[in-house]
């Protein structure tokens, strides 16, 4: 549709001029055939294969109007916005798409304007201003106004709606002049904003102004001119294309493109020049290098310096009927189609010939450029083909040859070709073509590899040995003749004139009619030799080696991350290894190589290339040789397992450009959180994942990521192509996510795309917590510091009870019973000389004493070790210690019992005990007492104890006893203590004493 290509061109114009700093596009040097093309339709996730608009927009998100809903596209899914989903777009069909210089995204629709601002959605109707009618395009103007060009009118937007244009009917195109005047197609001709007036009354098809700010109108009845004063003019058009103008596009070299119903024509200021008659042209669209991209009736078609290049069905484009062109940010270009879907043209690195070029069988074995320039490849299944002058056809004599298998290829300074094959080896001169086989002397008829030498001998490498074709002789050598192995692959010839085989059994070195054999575990599959002197080795199985000063260097995959498979070798220009592979075709610097094997490189990250390269599979074909080659001009072509790969690393395109990068979904334990989330996340939420997207679509599958999530990740995460980082356990605190995208071309973002936000910590996680443990801990630090005190104090206390105890168990046995030995000895001392008889009587007196003191001893020992009781009752107990420290004193004593006697406890009574031991003691040694009564009160819940003397009492303070050195009392006094007691000691001077201890029992 016209409107729909004049749509296109406007939107177009308005992104060159945000991104015309950018150079990059299709080069237009190489035919249409050689760019990389792609297509997604509705198996690929399109919602509806009619595709009106295509535009990115300056986030890098890819954007289609289908006639099923609004595309939104990352390079590797598809996010689709319809009516059932989004109840703004009140109709599925979208006409058009526009973003402004906000970054607000306009779409026209069947049924009214909506506009699409940070993921929100808004839509204007009828009652916000709108013309009621399909909404055919929006534009912005130099003043930056938006105009919506509907069905029903013109409108321009103000304060949020809509303001109708009065007097004009209907619009569908629209143009602005250099000096800003806008203009409109309405139903009755051209609508001059300015001026409010028609410039003329039929409906024109297409709108441009030229370089000179000019007014062309494309008419159904031709094309008219609007000179300024002048007013229109009819321009006259050649009859071959017309007079059905149905799209116009000015170029940036100042000419005028007409596309008309009937063809293509160029106006370049004098004369209009036709391309393309006979074919329909609906829209026009100029790229960054100045091609001319036009819609045809049967595909599409660029026009390059006079040269007109076609792409149709038949060449793989999904549709003949184009809608729409864009340019993306990488030069790439986009295609909408009729019922097509969408497609992509790039620019690739590789161009790979195929049996659609005129390679006669699509697995190729072998490639060789003869020494006059022609290039030869051979195939699988069809012979040799020659590739001369951009064109590829079949060797005339490929009927003569052996084997249509052509496994080696080879040409000498006599300007024969030689073809190895399975059944013989060929020689093929103007004069005709000769086989030789083994009966003329070859090792045997299958030929794997052929190699001419500075010498001019052919070295032809068999299943069953080596021969050499010298002078026109053979001569051959096997596994019997030193050979490392009859299986012989790529042979290649050193500087210094010696000969490097490979083998099946490893690597062989021919010098002097000698042989050298260097086992390998793998089999030798590629041989080359660079300009320092240095054997690059491939092999099947071991990856790349090299033979460098008689030393062997080997760079293993872990660290390289190159294949262990490799094929072909070639070096280019820039000194760079090219490796033919089972999975690619690999590039890696040699300095990159020395440095890894000198560990100065931790590792390798080669450049791989694939199908989104040009190659129309990864894989490289083996068995042939050689299987790579390199051209006199510098170009390299690699065999495949699908066509021969050719690539210039000279004009190799490089994406320069940055990609943008852009986070699409934050999930917190699986739940969505808005992208314009500012706020903060409950405590208790563990698992977050973030999808983010690299918006590069030169090579979506190699755009690589790295991410980091502050608080987290110390340094940068390598994320590979995955595309979506996961985190389980976030601590709380602010946090930012940061990710960046790297392109094919391992040009990294230039900035991060960041989302940030807070997760709030549980009660256990906060800084009062984390106080409150610290004081619960110096509490208990302090509470155990306490105890441990307390436990050292309690020691030494029961320590120094124990020894009071001690002392006071001798001061009340042995120390008394001494006392009183000590006693009856001195009586003993003063009756030897007056009376024997009395003495012997004090003396069995002391002797008892003794024994009692000993066995007081025993007691006071025993109890020490058992802390066990007397079996006596406490009366009794009281009474026998009176009985025996009175024996022999004139003092009488006196036991009186009150109460209930019931059983003491033994630790009590055995203190009690002790204390009237020590009170009738100090009665007898201090007091000199006549009687002694002791009293025993048993009350219901306590004993009273009484020892009381009619001696000469004391008015001291029985602190003095102490002071002296006497501590009968202090005794007495802790002993009841530790009974809990009351203890008394009542004495008045010549009155007696008396002791009294009253304990609970």
């Amino acid at each position: 549709m016209p409107t729909r290509a004049q749509l296109w061109k406007t939107c177009s114009l308005g992104l060159l001029i945000l991104w015309g700093l950018q150079v990059f596009a299709l080069d237009p040097r190489y035919a249409l055939e050689h760019y990389g093309y792609q297509a997604w339709q509705t198996d690929e996730g399109l919602p509806q294969n009619t595709v009106h608009a295509v535009l990115q927009t300056r986030d890098g998100f890819m954007w289609f109007a289908t006639e099923a809903g609004l595309v939104r596209f990352d390079g590797a899914q598809f996010t689709v916005f319809d009516k059932s989903n989004t109840s703004q777009l009140a109709s599925g069909v979208i006409n058009s798409l526009f973003e402004d210089t906000q970054g607000r995204l306009w779409m026209g629709t069947a049924n009214g304007l909506v506009m699409y601002k940070n993921r929100q959605f808004q839509a204007f109707h009828e009652e916000d201003g709108l013309p009621v009618g399909t909404v055919f395009s929006v534009y912005q103007d130099h003043k930056g106004e938006i105009w919506g060009i509907t069905a029903g009118g013109v409108a321009r937007y103000e304060n949020g709606h809509f303001v109708k244009l009065n007097g004009v009917p209907a619009a569908s195109l629209m143009a602005e002049a250099p000096d800003g005047e806008m203009v409109f197609g309405t139903a009755d001709g051209v609508w001059n904003s300015e001026a409010r007036h028609l410039l003329f009354g039929e409906q024109p098809q297409a709108l441009v102004y030229d370089h000179r700010g000019r007014l062309w109108a494309g008419m159904r009845q031709g094309l008219k001119l609007l000179l300024p004063g002048k007013g229109w003019h009819d321009f006259a058009l050649p009859a071959s294309l017309g007079a059905d103008v149905m799209s116009l596009w000015s170029s940036s070299n100042g000419h005028l493109w007409i596309g008309t119903a009937k063809g293509l024509g160029e106006f370049d200021g004098n004369a209009v020049h036709v391309f393309l008659e006979n074919d329909r042209i609906s829209a026009l669209f100029g790229d960054r290098e100045g091609a001319i991209w036009a819609a045809t009736g049967h595909g599409i078609a660029r026009v390059v310096s006079g040269r007109v290049d076609v792409l149709t069905s038949q060449q793989g484009l999904s549709s003949n009927q184009a809608l729409a062109f864009y340019e993306d940010r990488e030069g790439s270009l986009w295609i909408g189609t009729e019922a097509g879907g969408v497609c992509i043209l790039r620019d690739r690195k590789f161009t790979t010939f195929t049996s659609r070029d005129g390679l006669t069988d699509d697995l190729v074995r072998s490639v060789f450029q003869a020494r006059n320039g022609t290039v030869y490849v051979g195939t699988n299944g069809g012979g040799v083909d020659v590739y001369r002058n951009g064109k590829l056809s079949a060797l005339p004599e490929q009927g003569r040859l052996s084997s249509q298998v052509a496994l080696a290829l080879a040409d000498d300074a006599q300007g024969n070709l030689w073809v190895g094959t399975p059944d013989g080896l060929n020689r093929i001169r103007p004069g005709g073509t000769r086989l030789f086989t083994s009966a003329d002397g070859l090792a045997d008829d299958f030929v794997r590899s052929l190699f001419v030498d500075r010498e001019g001998a052919l070295w032809i490498g068999t299943r069953r040995g080596l021969t050499r074709y010298k002078d026109g002789r053979f001569t051959s050598w096997s596994a019997m003749d030193g050979l490392g192995s009859d299986l012989v692959g790529a042979v290649i010839q050193d500087k210094d004139g010696s000969y490097w085989i490979a083998t099946l059994g490893g690597l062989t070195h021919f010098a002097g009619e000698q042989f050298t054999n260097y086992a390998l575990p793998e089999a030798v599959t590629a041989l080359y030799q660079d300009a320092e002197g240095t054997l690059w080795i491939g092999t099947n199985g071991g990856g790349l080696l090299a033979r460098e000063d008689g030393k062997w260097i080997r760079f293993p995959s872990a660290r390289s991350h190159l294949p262990p498979d490799i094929y072909g070798i070639l070096e280019d220009n820039r000194q760079d290894l090219w490796l033919g592979t089972n999975k690619g075709i690999y590039r890696v610097s040699k300095l990159d190589l020395h440095h890894l094997a000198a560990g100065v490189l931790p590792q390798l990250h080669p450049e791989v290339y694939g199908t989104s390269d040009g190659m129309r599979i990864s894989e490289c074909s083996s068995g042939g040789h050689p299987a790579a080659w390199k051209t006199q001009d510098g170009m390299l072509w690699f065999s495949t397992l699908r066509g021969v790969s050719v690539v210039d690393p000279a004009r190799m395109p490089i994406n320069h450009v940055a990609p943008l990068v852009a986070i699409e979904d934050v999930l917190v334990d699986d739940q969505p959180l808005p992208l314009s989330f500012t706020g903060e996340i409950a405590p208790g939420h563990t698992r977050f994942a973030f999808q983010y997207a690299g918006l590069s679509f030169t090579a979506p599958q190699k755009v690589r990521f790295r991410y980091r999530l502050d608080g987290v990740d110390r340094d940068w995460v390598d994320a590979g192509t995955r595309r979506t980082a996961y985190y389980t356990n976030v601590p709380p605190g602010e946090h930012r996510f940061h990710v960046l995208a790297c392109n094919n071309d391992g040009v990294w973002s230039e900035e991060a795309a960041v989302f940030a936000f807070r997760l709030r910590p549980r009660f256990y996680q906060t800084w009062w917590f984390y106080l409150l443990l610290v004081l619960l801990l110096g509490f208990l630090v302090y509470g155990v510091y306490r105890w441990r005190v307390r436990h050292v104090e309690s020691s030494f206390r029961a320590v120094l009870a124990e020894r009071n105890r001690i002392a006071r168990e001798i001061h009340d046995t042995l120390a008394q019973g001494f006392v009183a030995v000590s006693v009856q000895l001195e009586v003993v001392a003063r009756l030897l000389n007056t009376s024997v008889d009395a003495a012997r009587e004090h003396l069995e007196q002391a002797r008892a004493l003794t024994r009692d003191c000993i066995q007081e001893a025993r007691s006071s020992i025993w109890n020490l070790r058992s802390q066990g009781a007397s079996q006596d009752d406490l009366a009794a107990s009281i009474t026998n210690i009176a009985e025996r420290m009175t024996a022999n004193a004139s003092v009488k004593t006196r036991i009186l019992v009150h109460g209930t006697r019931r059983p003491v406890a033994p630790p009590i009574a055995a203190e009690l005990t002790r204390i009237a031991q020590e009170a009738i003691t100090n009665a007898l040694r201090h007091a000199h007492a006549e009687c002694i009564e002791i009293a025993l009160l048993f009350e219901e819940r306590s004993l009273c104890v009484s020892i009381k003397d009619n001696g000469r009492g004391f008015e001291n303070h029985p602190e003095r006893f102490r002071d002296n050195g006497h501590f009968g009392l202090t005794g007495m006094q802790e002993r009841a203590a530790q009974l809990k007691g009351k203890f008394a000691v009542i004495s008045t001077k010549g009155e007696g004493t008396e002791v009294r201890i009253e304990v609970p029992i």
